[in-house]
Formats: structure tokens, sequence, C-alpha cells
């Protein structure tokens, strides 16, 4: 067994993604190994009131989950940063959710904790595609009306996974200027009524 585990511990990302892909639950419990510590960060950097580190480390780990599902090694990147995106871009898009909820009578609001994280990510059907669509429409006129047009032109780079050099630049502004706009970013969002 320990053999088998050490055997793991030596693949690389890539071949242990594809493992898990075909239910490999070893392989993927050796991914986890190695990505909760960056995941970990990642939460850290978007902790949003109304959240506990720990529920954003495992959002993030859905993430991952969602990942090794949707990973497609052809595609010329290594999972290493696509797996990251996708864990980041999971947390962001609860923060947005969050965000959109302030306009949504509570009555209306089911929790979280009812829904089936599964059904979420594997939604298929040309309706759960349009009611996502909806959705992130209107995550995205809420951050319109919350951040200034710059805010939401650098976090709209920068969840697609641009640098601050590579915003910077095709902003036509300084590494500093992105990173402060960021920092507004960030409080404005954390300073939002979450209930």
């Amino acid at each position: 067994m320990s053999d088998a585990k050490n055997s793991y511990s030596t693949l690389s990302d890539d071949v242990l993604a594809e493992l898990s892909k075909a239910r490999d639950e070893q392989a993927f419990n050796e991914l986890v190994m190695r990505y909760f510590g960056k995941i970990s960060v990642i939460a850290r950097k978007y902790s949003a009131r109304g959240y506990e580190h720990t529920d954003f480390v495992q959002e993030g780990l859905l993430g991952l989950f969602c990942a090794v599902r949707t990973f497609e090694p052809d595609g010329g990147r290594s999972f290493c940063n696509y797996a990251l995106l996708v864990a980041e871009r999971r947390l962001i898009s609860i923060i947005r959710r969050q965000s959109a909820r302030k306009s949504v009578p509570e009555s209306a609001i089911i929790g979280f904790d009812m829904l089936d994280a599964d059904v979420v990510d594997t939604a298929k059907t040309p309706e759960d595609e349009l009611m996502l669509r909806e959705q992130i429409a209107a995550v995205k006129r809420r951050l319109r009306e919350v951040l200034s047009r710059r805010e939401f032109e650098v976090l709209s780079l920068y969840t697609e996974g641009l640098s601050y050099a590579q915003i910077a630049q095709r902003l036509s502004v300084s590494p500093k200027a992105v990173d402060n706009a960021l920092q507004r970013v960030r409080r404005k969002v954390g300073g939002m009524d979450m209930s």
C-alpha cells in the first residue's frame, strides 16, 4: 500500500489529473494534498464578510474537483495553472453572487447549504446554462454599480488570470495603479452588506 502511495507522489499533476478524471481516488487525494496550501492562500485572499476561511477553502477544493473533471491536457496549459484559476474563479463567483443577493428579497433566497454543489457544477442542460449566464450578467451589473469603470476592468482582467504587470500593460497604467485598484475592489466587495 505504501508503494502505491509513493508511486502517486512521483507522478506529475497533469497525469494525476487524468487519473482522477478516470475516478482514481488515490490520484485525486494526492492532488488535494499538493494543492491544499495553494488553495488556502487563495481563499485567504478572497475572504469576505459572512464566510469563514475554511468555507472558502472547501469551495476552492470543490473548484479543484471541477478542474479535474474539465481539464483537457491538449489545451496547452498546465493543470496547475488551470486548477488554481478554476478555484479562484469559484471564490470570486461566490462573492459576486453574494453581492447580487442584495437586490433579491430575503424571502426568495434559499440557503447555500440546501443546494447540491454537484448539481450546480455539472449543469449541462440548456436551461442550466441560460440560468448561469443570467446569474453572471446580474453579478456583472451589480459589480458595475459598485465599482468604478477602471476597477471593473482591472478585476475582469485579474479574474482572467493576468498578472499585475500584464494588466498594467493592457490598460496603459502602472502596476501600482493596478494594485491600488484591486485593493479598492477588495474593500468595496468586503464592505458590502452580505445579509
